[in-house]
């Protein structure tokens, strides 16, 4: 018996997305009911190379309905329209879907080809896996066993562990994760994760501490003045020492008010190039130079994790600052989403009644949300605005589509977009842009 298309029944077969202004491969979501009284099975299909189709399931017993999923991967800007085929086992004729919509811009992080995996499905997402853990030496790559480690759901609940393979094993669901791991000798670790479906390892890179420089005083080829009173005596300032003037351009107290400021710095290989990671060093270096020590800063590296470079506090020890500035390499993709939420979980925390509560993404404009989408990633900007901690951007080299992105994200956030070119000389301006938001 062949099921006519009233037994098969979607909840619709026309998808709008509108106008996109940051296409990022959007879902269309459509749900279908077996009205009939046998199963049914959707077929395998070649689709077109553009478009991807996935399922919660391909069996769809009498009366159940099925979740189905459409992803669209294109270059073309403008508007669309196209028709989708899908197969049914019972059917003789294809159900036909629509697709349409408009778009005006790309988010960074689009995929302009479709993967030749389709998507996970919404089951595999949501079943528990064994990750397989490991801590190593970020210098020289080596295991390393951890004095504490410890791994917690959002909810604060802790993760069991179990020793396995000179690391660890854990069971748990793709999302993410607060990692802490401490070990004598090394930077404390700890990071905001995300555990994507298709990860099975994960592995921790921990920062051995710099070498302590023995201060050397008297008379010397310095003139006379002591190394440790230069504020760079434990850092290789070969990138640094001409935009560095430590003693010049401190805020005044009375023109401006006490800084709360979390740094989002882009660590992902994209600033490996043109130069950009310097300029970034150079740029936050002479910030830091003209901070106070009753300013408070922290700063939060992000690449495929989201990692604290520097602990929130006051800025008494810009020696330790410029340190681990300077340490900063760049390395896999970029999870802005997860940075994002461990800047304002410290902005609130540090929060400034009457001060300049302000948090800065500093970035190639690569920026990518992680597990987080781009509505609920506005909403969390938009929403700290209101309470008073303003988001802005800082845009270093050189992508018109990636700009417009970071100029529309501090406009939700209640601040300012510059835009750094490392052959500009322009480094200055995150000090200019800091001083008029800060400015009684």
């Amino acid at each position: 018996m062949r099921v006519s298309a009233q037994d098969v029944v979607p909840d619709r077969q026309v998808w709008d997305f509108g106008d996109v202004m940051f296409w990022k491969n959007d879902t269309a979501r459509f749900k279908i009911r077996n009205a009939t009284e046998k199963d049914f099975v959707f077929l395998p299909t070649y689709y077109k190379e553009e478009v991807a189709i996935f399922f919660n399931t391909r069996l769809v017993e009498p009366g159940k309905t099925v979740e189905v999923y459409m992803v669209y991967y294109t270059t073309r800007q403008g508007k669309f329209q196209l028709d989708v085929p899908l197969y049914i086992s019972s059917r003789a004729e294809p159900l036909i879907f629509k697709l349409k919509g408009n778009i005006k811009g790309f988010d960074p992080s689009a995929q302009l080809r479709c993967p030749v995996v389709n998507p996970a499905n919404a089951d595999e997402n949501k079943q528990e896996k064994l990750v397989q853990v490991e801590i190593r030496n970020r210098n020289t790559d080596e295991r390393i066993k951890p004095d504490e480690f410890s791994v917690k759901e959002s909810n604060g609940k802790r993760v069991r562990l179990e020793p396995y393979a000179e690391g660890f094993r854990m069971a748990v669901i793709p999302g993410n994760y607060r990692v802490s791991c401490t070990k004598s000798g090394f930077e404390d670790y700890l990071a905001l994760i995300t555990l994507e479906p298709y990860q099975s390892k994960f592995i921790i890179y921990m920062d051995p501490k710099p070498l302590e420089v023995p201060v050397v005083s008297g008379n010397d080829a310095t003139g006379g003045r002591d190394e440790a009173s230069s504020g760079l005596s434990l850092m290789d300032t070969s990138e640094l020492e001409e935009h560095l003037h430590p003693d010049d351009g401190l805020l005044e107290s009375d023109l401006y008010k006490i800084n709360n400021l979390v740094f989002i710095v882009d660590a992902s290989m994209s600033m490996k190039r043109d130069g950009k990671m310097e300029t970034l060093k150079s740029t936050m270096a002479i910030l830091v130079s003209a901070l106070r020590n009753d300013d408070r800063l922290g700063v939060i590296g992000f690449s495929s994790e989201a990692k604290v470079i520097h602990p929130h506090g006051p800025v008494e020890n810009k020696d330790s600052i410029y340190s681990r500035i300077n340490r900063l390499k760049t390395e896999g993709g970029t999870n802005g989403g997860a940075a994002l939420k461990l800047a304002y979980e410290q902005a609130r925390q540090h929060f400034q009644a009457n001060g300049n509560n302000q948090i800065v993404i500093v970035t190639d404009g690569v920026f990518t949300t992680g597990g987080m989408g781009r509505k609920a990633m506005e909403k969390m900007i938009s929403d700290g605005s209101k309470e008073g901690i303003h988001l802005s951007t800082i845009m270093v080299g050189q992508n018109p589509t990636a700009l417009e992105l970071l100029k529309h994200l501090s406009a939700h956030g209640g601040g300012n977009n510059i835009h750094i070119l490392p052959e500009a000389n322009s480094q200055s301006m995150l000090l200019e842009m800091v001083k008029t938001q800060s400015r009684r």
